[in-house]
């Protein structure tokens, strides 16, 4: 545990960088791009995002799982050699896959009027790659304990050239004039990063992965599929986005943007906890020590609660100042950050339980969960949006969000008699009805 609460600790120093680098990354993009193209870059981003997590086929969450489960089984540097690279293999497959479905999704809805225009569709795609390969490289660093050399070079590296990019932009418009100028740029300078932190951790581990070809322990192939469909779970913010653009403006998708991503802030010490929470439940699983488990999420718990209430109170207070940093006009959805700020809450508040879930062989519930709450959230926009705007949206989000954490938690409870939410502060007798 203490090793646990260190790690915890590195990570949550590194987060907090890096969600003040994400809003200034954020805010000096709308500075220098304006509300107009800040809105068409908002849908560009979170179409890039969309497709960055069906291109990762649940490789990142697989790399966690299998990596930390042979991490100290001796003779297992072949399986991990062949289980990496399979996972570029497929990510670079699916991504040529994404891409084209893109543009023929493009070609088809323009025929009836419908859909984005093409330097959407050309900036989302540019992203795609960087993003799943940031997420896969990343996992596969820190599923050896190398805390620093994974979240740094996203977490830190990227977002501050980005802010150094958008002040060149704003001294000199012609560095980055429009959205798709600036999607492709930040997308590049990403793809180089990780360029160089796939270096090091093939450096890192050259003896790890040679060594006398053995028999694989885990085929990664029996929970691939699901572990895949699972990863999509992380496409429910990022397609509230995507399917709410086409009921507003681009000046109202870059305000709801803006409040959307200052309300993710929110979520920082939940990654904080993340980083080296998932290892840890995928050891103690494998182990079937559940009452260890317990202990870590109970412990967990303690250490987000405060600052997800603080961050959230924070939050709601300085909605309109926070959103007026990035323009002026988008003070006026404020109401949306306030909404999107109580679902990030109470998914806070929910510990990592979905990290939980997936270490502990519940891919395929966490599946269904997922369908049933984005599915409802997302099937309530087309209703929600025209009756009260930007705030509708993000009501749609908060409904998803809710019913997400309670049927994950029940389960949890239910089949592993662990809880890492809040509830697991209550005492222990109120655990076990």
């Amino acid at each position: 545990m203490k090793k646990l609460l260190l790690g915890s600790v590195l990570s949550a120093g590194i987060k907090i960088a890096s969600a003040g680098l994400t809003f200034l990354m954020f805010l000096f993009l709308a500075r220098a791009l304006g509300a107009e193209e800040y809105g068409k870059f908002g849908t560009m981003f979170s179409l890039g995002t969309f497709g960055g997590v069906l291109a990762l086929c649940g490789q990142h969450t697989m790399s966690i799982k299998v990596l930390s489960s042979l991490e100290e089984k001796p003779g297992q540097g072949a399986t991990r050699r062949r289980f990496v690279l399979r996972s570029y293999a497929i990510i670079a497959v699916v991504t040529v896959l994404c891409v084209g479905g893109f543009f023929l999704t493009y070609f088809s809805a323009n025929r009836f009027g419908m859909g984005f225009s093409l330097p959407i569709i050309v900036g989302a795609s540019a992203f795609i790659l960087p993003f799943a390969l940031s997420d896969l490289v990343a996992n596969q660093v820190r599923a050896f304990g190398a805390i620093s050399a994974a979240l740094v070079p996203r977490d830190i590296v990227w977002r501050a050239c980005i802010i150094l990019l958008c002040l060149a932009a704003l001294s000199w418009p012609g560095v980055m004039p429009d959205a798709l100028s600036a999607m492709v740029t930040i997308s590049g300078i990403l793809m180089l990063i990780i360029f160089l932190q796939m270096g090091y951790f093939f450096s890192r581990n050259r003896r790890m992965f040679a060594g006398p070809r053995t028999a694989q322990t885990e085929s990664p192939k029996q929970i691939s599929i699901w572990m895949w469909i699972a990863s999509l779970a992380l496409m429910g913010a990022s397609l509230n986005i995507v399917v709410a653009s086409p009921f507003l403006s681009n000046d109202q998708i870059g305000a709801y943007f803006a409040a959307h991503k200052t309300s993710q802030l929110l979520l920082l010490p939940v990654m904080a906890i993340n980083v080296v929470a998932a290892p840890t439940f995928a050891r103690f699983h494998s182990q079937g020590k559940n009452a260890n488990l317990q202990d870590v999420g109970r412990k967990l718990a303690i250490i987000l609660a405060p600052p997800l209430f603080g961050g959230a109170l924070f939050l709601v207070i300085l909605a309109p100042n926070l959103l007026a940093l990035f323009d002026p006009a988008y003070a006026s959805a404020a109401p949306a950050l306030v909404v999107l700020a109580m679902s990030f809450l109470f998914f806070g508040l929910g510990g990592p339980t979905p990290q939980l879930m997936l270490m502990a062989g519940g891919e395929r519930d966490y599946v269904k969960m997922t369908l049933v709450s984005d599915g409802i959230g997302l099937c309530l926009l087309p209703f929600l949006i025209p009756a009260f705007g930007i705030v509708g949206a993000a009501m749609g989000l908060l409904v998803s969000r809710i019913l997400f954490t309670i049927m994950a938690v029940t389960w949890c409870r239910t089949n592993l008699r662990v809880d890492t939410s809040i509830l697991s502060l209550l005492p222990r007798a109120a655990l076990q009805r």
